[in-house]
């Protein structure tokens, strides 16, 4: 009688120990479920300063291909804008001026927005700009970085990570600052107006 009463209690054990381990692995799978679901749910955090650019493949106005990539290893300003938006016109000289005075030591590129073609090469024509324009047609580039309305800046340095971001047209004294933070050979930049 004793043999069949241990034998029954080590069953009771080991189908106390077994319901135990089965309800440990459905917590555990319904945590790591769970966590699978909001890893899926967060959105992309965008961009940042401190975080990497996100990357891009677009053409320029002259139909190269032109990718974040592209500019790696040097410090990138990177201006997004659009030939019928009036601050986009009164900083374009000065993102002009950088390019000038960039000396292959950081590199410019315009990205344009929500524009067309043909008014774009207007507009490049009438500027002179001396930078490459990437063409973001469909919006794509715009709407990775979130950007609600040109003119915006983004400052990248050599490695890729945003350092600086202006949201509105650019100043003399934001371009200096955010040169500085991108670790550009310092530009000697026209003055703010008084």
């Amino acid at each position: 009688m004793k043999n069949r009463s241990e034998k029954g209690a080590r069953n009771r054990h080991y189908l106390f120990a077994l319901a135990l381990t089965c309800a440990s692995f459905t917590i555990a799978t319904a945590d790591f479920s769970a966590a699978q679901l909001m890893q899926q749910a967060a959105p992309n955090p965008g961009p940042a300063v401190g975080r990497n650019a996100i990357a891009f493949n677009l053409q320029t106005l002259e139909g190269k291909a032109v990718t974040l990539d592209t500019f790696r290893g040097k410090p990138l300003v990177m201006n997004f804008f659009a030939s019928w938006c009036d601050p986009c016109r009164d900083e374009m000289p000065l993102i002009n001026e950088l390019a000038v005075k960039s000396a292959g030591n950081y590199q410019v590129l315009g990205i344009a927005v929500e524009d067309t073609r043909a008014a774009l090469s207007e507009f490049a024509k009438e500027m002179k700009l001396v930078f490459p324009v990437a063409l973001d047609l469909n919006n794509t580039v715009k709407r990775a970085y979130r950007i609600f309305g040109p003119p915006a800046t983004f400052f990248i340095d050599s490695q890729g990570i945003i350092r600086d971001v202006v949201l509105g047209p650019l100043t003399p004294n934001q371009a200096r600052e955010a040169m500085t933070k991108i670790a550009a050979a310092p530009v000697k930049i026209v003055p703010d107006k008084p």
